[in-house]
Parts: structure tokens; sequence; C-alpha cells
């Protein structure tokens, strides 16, 4: 797993530096919202119940001053939880996310600006157990996962941004063992989508 953050942390530096220095705006910030995941369990009846999550991280703004364009990259810790089954075992997600998205600027001006933006997400488990038991459920963490955010915004005078997105699970995030006296052991593969609020202030 050491190996595939490299990559994804590679992917996200090379995007900086494959562009001209005189080309670049370059801003630091932080980072923090609250998100709503969406539990999805292909075939199966077990529910689920959501709750809110959080996320916090230091995040980079790279813009193209000639053009409407620029980049979002972050390293964000993303906790989100929920209770699976009918005896409500908590589970709780945590894990590095590692956003690169394109940003799309709507206006110039300085005090107010809309952006819309779109890119994949590299996620890294750092849970500290990866399968979590009761009496007749057990989920297994995934190692890794690839999402893709999609949202937009308002960037208020060049310091404070809040913005709005769904993260789309694209793998999975985890797989749920059902074994109980009416059926038989099951395994099911699940994704956990979420809406996401976030504010970022850029130094």
């Amino acid at each position: 797993m050491r190996k595939t953050i490299v990559a994804a942390l590679t992917i996200a530096a090379s995007l900086a530096l494959a562009m001209p220095a005189h080309a670049q705006v370059l801003k630091l910030g932080v980072t923090g919202g609250a998100s709503r995941s969406e539990l999805k369990i292909s075939h199966s009846d077990v529910r689920s119940k959501e709750k809110t999550g959080f996320f916090v991280g230091p995040t980079l703004k790279i813009a193209l001053p000639l053009l409407p364009l620029g980049f979002d990259v972050a390293a964000l810790y993303d906790q989100r939880e929920f209770d699976l089954g009918d005896e409500g075992m908590p589970v709780k997600l945590k894990q590095l996310d590692i956003p690169v998205n394109v940003r799309l600027t709507l206006g110039s001006s300085k005090s107010l600006a809309a952006f819309l933006f779109a890119g994949p997400q590299f996620s890294f488990n750092i849970n500290d157990k990866k399968t979590l038991r009761d009496n007749y459920h057990s989920w297994s963490y995934e190692d890794s996962n690839l999402s893709v955010n999609l949202g937009g915004g308002i960037l208020i005078t060049n310091f404070l941004q809040l913005s709005a997105y769904y993260n789309i699970d694209c793998g999975k995030t985890g797989e749920l063992t059902v074994d109980d006296t009416y059926q038989a052991v099951k395994k099911h593969k699940s994704k956990t989508n979420a809406w996401q609020l976030a504010a970022t202030i850029y130094f």
C-alpha cells in the first residue's frame, strides 16, 4: 500500500512540476468539512444507518493566470461512520484521501468567483483493524480505493473557498459477510458514496 500512496502523491506533485514556473500561481491552505455517506451493499437486504462524518487536511491550489483552469490537490484525513445491520454494528471508516481535481473558474471578479471541479480521488485505509465482527456480520476494509469527485463552489476574495460535491466510489470500500440461521454465508461488495461540504482557507 505504501507504493500506491507514493504513486498517488507523485502524480499530484507532477501536476505542479509539469507546468512552467512562471505560469503557476500556488496557494497553500487548509480544508475541512462534513460528509454524509451512502452505503450501498450489492445483493443484500442488510440495512445501514448513515452518520455525519468529517475530513480535514492541507490543500494546494494551482492556478493558471492566463486560463480559467487550475488544479486542487489535497491530503485529507477522512472519517465516515455508519451502523450496520439490525443490531447496529458500528463501522468507522478512517482513510487518507488524495483528491486531484481540475477546476474551471467562472467569472473574473477578485472579490467573488464561482467554479466547477471534477477529478479522481485516491483513498487509503488507515483503520487500526482490518475486520469488524458482531453475531451475524463481519466487515472487511479494502486497503485502497478509487473514487471521483463532482462539484462546485465559490471563492471569496481569494482567501476563503466554499464548495459542495459528490464523491462517487468506483471500486469497493469493503466487503460484508452475512452468516445467520436464515441464510447461508454470503459475501457482498459495498460502496460508500458521500455528499460533502467543505471550506478552505488559503494563506
